[in-house]
């Protein structure tokens, strides 16, 4: 669905809107790098409603995780779209290839560190420092890895593989002791991103409208 939301996009902003003409120079590739752009979910107000409203907690994290599929997605076709646009040739059994090694090889890899933090997190029980330290820089360590030039696989769809392996099987590696201590830390962390998210959003639109403003005006 995703994939089809990117292409009507484009197709919609080529065809109806009439950006390939004249007065707007953008090209066939550079609407479907839009339409990949815009067509990826944001469940941040579904997800706080459904917390007010008192729905299982399950609901929203299928949710969240359908969210975060999709924006990888998004992202492992925005960047075969921008190599293909920025002139490298490529066969279509390479661009095939290419996307399955980004969109399978991430999950996989998230799958494995997943089981690997749980096997640890097992052997450091009632260890709370460890333990809220480990569910922290695992993550970094996965991101890097993936996102590694000799690995190049997507980093996003890795921590969502392994974030709902953590969900599923993972949480009962941690100790009761600890368990507390990393929601609070890991809620704190949800907190600073998505706040930092939106700010870093206001600032970039903010500094863009400022700028074509007075374009328009002229």
């Amino acid at each position: 669905m995703l994939m089809f939301s990117t292409f009507v996009t484009a197709g919609t902003m080529y065809y109806v809107l009439g950006f390939q003409s004249e007065y707007n120079e953008m090209t066939w590739m550079a609407c479907i790098l839009f339409g990949a752009i815009v067509s990826a979910t944001d469940p941040v107000a579904v997800v706080s409603l459904l917390k007010e409203l008192g729905v299982s907690v399950k609901i929203s994290t299928l949710i969240e995780g359908e969210s975060l599929l999709n924006d990888g997605t998004a992202l492992v076709l925005f960047i075969v779209l921008q190599k293909m646009a920025s002139g490298e040739e490529k066969t279509p059994g390479e661009i095939a290839s290419m996307f399955c090694q980004m969109s399978i090889g991430g999950p996989l890899l998230g799958l494995l560190f997943g089981i690997v933090m749980s096997f640890i997190l097992k052997r450091i029980h009632n260890e709370p420092i460890l333990e809220s330290n480990l569910t922290v820089c695992m993550p970094y360590i996965l991101f890097y890895i993936a996102e590694h030039p000799k690995v190049h696989v997507s980093g996003i769809l890795a921590l969502v593989a392994m974030g709902l392996h953590m969900t599923n099987r993972g949480r009962t590696r941690i100790s009761t002791e600890s368990e507390e201590a990393i929601h609070s830390i890991w809620h704190y962390i949800g907190f600073c991103a998505e706040t930092l998210i939106f700010l870093i959003t206001g600032i970039v639109l903010g500094g863009t409208f400022a700028v074509v403003e007075p374009i328009w005006i002229a």
